[in-house]
């Protein structure tokens, strides 16, 4: 919404969700698309309007503080490590967690 309002860059978007925290909690594979990196990330439609609703929540908890806000840029598509999770509004696989991993928790390479 913020994006399309011009009230945020599309790239700082992208900076604020993906590589920013990665450099903060300094995740390790996280962060970009490229070489050597997991391949998660979230295909954003960015000219459909919805509106988000309990019902629409997957969390184990089933609700959101959101319900009812009208948003304009909507999630299409979620990709983990290379593989859908979510397209069109559905679960097609199951998440399949696995620990994060921390620079600083990392073997030297030698």
């Amino acid at each position: 919404t913020h994006v399309n309002n011009g009230k945020l860059s599309l790239q700082r978007f992208v900076e604020l969700t993906s590589a920013g925290p990665q450099r903060v909690f300094g995740l390790a594979d996280k962060g970009r698309i490229a070489e050597g990196y997991h391949a998660d990330f979230t295909v954003v439609d960015l000219k459909r309007k919805e509106t988000i609703t309990h019902d629409w929540t997957k969390s184990k908890c089933g609700w959101t503080p959101y319900d009812g806000f009208e948003a304009t840029g909507w999630p299409v598509a979620t990709i983990i490590r290379g593989g859908f999770v979510m397209r069109d509004g559905e679960i097609v696989k199951k998440g399949g967690g696995q620990p994060v991993r921390f620079n600083e928790t990392l073997e030297p390479i030698s």
